[in-house]
């Protein structure tokens, strides 16, 4: 049976490496499938990305290979996470609660994560990313080049998680003539390692937008959730495959995750953390919690009480296991640990498992291929 097919890729900064290495495996099996040529554009209906995962989303919704985007991370990873930005960040954990300044040092001139994106998205400055488009004419599914683009940021001002989206209809929005590369700056401006992001746009009326944004992953770092709901309420029906709305049964989602922190916090570590400390633990403490919840809520309803239903979901994501190499796992702004990041996803997608359904697992690599065989 055809399917409504969703990817959706998490944050984690430079963890985004994981991601693409899975990536990878899901364009071998669908080259398998399909050809040698065929990429990740052509086979899902609405990409979303949450941080470094918009980077990755935008990119597929560009219709880029996934070599082009592990290069991204592989050879401008130090541009985004200067090094010696880290090391300020190591001798500041104390002091930038009270400093600001501290925390975001000035940046060289080609270095710094919007400048990077700017440079490395620009294949497109249509934000729409549609072939054709005339005022007063409804936008269709032959409209929207393929796939839908969702990315989520954070408003500070407007206290809410906006969701930028790439199927507008002809009323469009204020920022339907924004460059997507603007967009992922937004989602991935996480606190304490990238200043908010100003995002000022022109509307279609000639009106002057300014809106203030940080990491979509405040409250969405796993956007499985919110593109399901895309998938099923924000689609016109001349806008889906079927050219009506979505069915639940209709829609499969394959999710990709950036590693779960599993080292144990004891109660007499924890009693005695500070706000510095507990601010630390951002990245492996307070983001990883909602993933899971998301993917466990996003699996019960997709799932239901039919086990046939699993086949139309799968979450890839894997344990950071806590040892030495765990810990280097957890860091999410080091580049110098891309080829580590590599090296583990690859052992992930070889060895590892993946739960399917109460009491059944399977190795990622034939998840994959199955997940590709059944949706």
């Amino acid at each position: 049976m055809s399917t409504y097919r969703i990817l959706t890729l998490d944050g984690g900064g430079f963890r985004g490496v994981l991601s693409a290495i899975i990536l990878q495996a899901v364009e071998e099996s669908l080259q398998a499938k399909f050809g040698p040529e065929y990429r990740l554009n052509e086979y899902f209906d609405l990409v979303s990305g949450t941080s470094t995962g918009s980077i990755l989303a935008a990119g597929i919704a560009l219709g880029m290979e996934v070599k082009t985007l592990l290069a991204l991370y592989k050879q401008h990873g130090a541009r985004i996470f200067p090094a010696r930005i880290r090391n300020t960040r190591k001798f500041t954990n104390f002091t930038r609660g009270f400093f600001p300044a501290f925390l975001y040092p000035h940046v060289a001139g080609d270095q710094g994560l919007a400048v990077v994106l700017q440079e490395q998205l620009q294949a497109t400055k249509q934000a729409i990313l549609k072939d054709t488009y005339k005022p007063g004419k409804p936008v269709t599914i032959q409209d929207i080049k393929k796939p839908i683009l969702l990315i989520p940021a954070f408003n500070t001002e407007k206290r809410r998680l906006d969701w930028f989206v790439s199927n507008n209809d002809e009323q469009s929005l204020w920022y339907d003539n924004t460059e997507v590369w603007k967009f992922c700056v937004c989602s991935a401006s996480a606190p304490t390692f990238f200043p908010p992001y100003l995002l000022e746009t022109q509307g279609n009326n000639s009106t002057r937008y300014t809106e203030s944004y940080i990491d979509g992953g405040i409250a969405a770092n796993n956007p499985s959730l919110i593109a399901l709901a895309h998938a099923r309420f924000g689609l016109e029906p001349t806008q889906t495959k079927f050219g009506r709305s979505l069915d639940l049964d209709e829609i499969s989602i394959l999710s990709i995750g950036t590693g779960r922190p599993t080292n144990p916090l004891s109660y007499q570590e924890v009693k005695s953390w500070g706000l510095a400390q507990w601010a630390m633990r951002l990245g492996d403490l307070f983001l990883p919690a909602p993933n899971d919840v998301t993917s466990q809520a996003l699996w019960q309803l997709i799932r239901g009480n039919d086990p046939r239903k699993s086949k139309r979901i799968l979450r890839l994501d894997f344990n950071v296991i806590d040892n030495e190499e765990g810990k280097q796992l957890q860091q999410i702004d080091n580049p110098d640990l891309y080829e580590m990041f590599v090296k583990v996803a690859t052992n992930y997608l070889n060895s590892g498992q993946v739960p399917l359904d109460i009491g059944k697992s399977l190795n990622p690599r034939e998840a994959i291929r199955q997940f590709v065989e059944d949706n």
